[in-house]
């Protein structure tokens, strides 16, 4: 009983590992891949993106008044998501007024359409928590390691038991004559 529920937990955790992975493919990998993940870091967003989420980020066309964003201003280390609240072409440029959601105001300077990094596909909340606990030396060991020598138990257990029965094969039965 106890192998089948193993066996079950176990397919469950590749299951999850494997989507864990491909966000955090996004977060490492360069953006020429198609898309970007990002961790949502303020409240500016908030209550259409909290913070915590993850956003999936991917190039478009072309973005609209609506369209929520993420772009990088050129020196800036951090990249920001809002929404983008009006559009117009400053000096041959084509360029974006934005807001968060639980801001007030539009932000005071227009994001120029180079800055753009791709507007937001989907998010998932509080996914970034545990994104960031895994960057960190204990939650890796602890989402990666501590399962991995559960199945390396698992196995070791399995391989004891077939080397058992192959021992307990081998032996003569006492209760035939020779």
């Amino acid at each position: 009983m106890f192998s089948h529920v193993f066996t079950a937990a176990t397919y469950l955790f590749f299951a999850a590992f494997a989507a864990l992975a491909v966000f955090l493919a996004g977060v490492f990998l360069p953006p020429s891949i198609g898309y970007q993940v990002r961790i949502v870091q303020t409240g500016s967003m908030e209550p259409a993106i909290p913070v915590g989420a993850v956003v999936v980020v991917r190039p478009a066309d072309a973005y609209r008044v609506g369209d929520v964003i993420t772009y990088q201003r050129i020196g800036d280390a951090e990249a920001t998501t809002h929404r983008i609240v009006a559009d117009e072409v400053i000096a041959g440029v084509l360029s974006y007024s934005v807001q968060g959601d639980a801001n007030n105001a539009p932000d005071a300077a227009p994001v120029r359409e180079h800055e753009v990094l791709g507007k937001v596909w989907f998010s998932v909340p509080y996914l970034g928590y545990v994104l960031d606990f895994v960057r960190q030396p204990l939650g890796f060991f602890l989402i990666i390691g501590v399962p991995a020598l559960a199945i390396l138990g698992e196995e070791v257990v399995k391989i004891r038991r077939a080397v058992r029965q192959g021992r307990a094969q081998q032996q003569p039965d006492e209760h035939t004559a020779v």
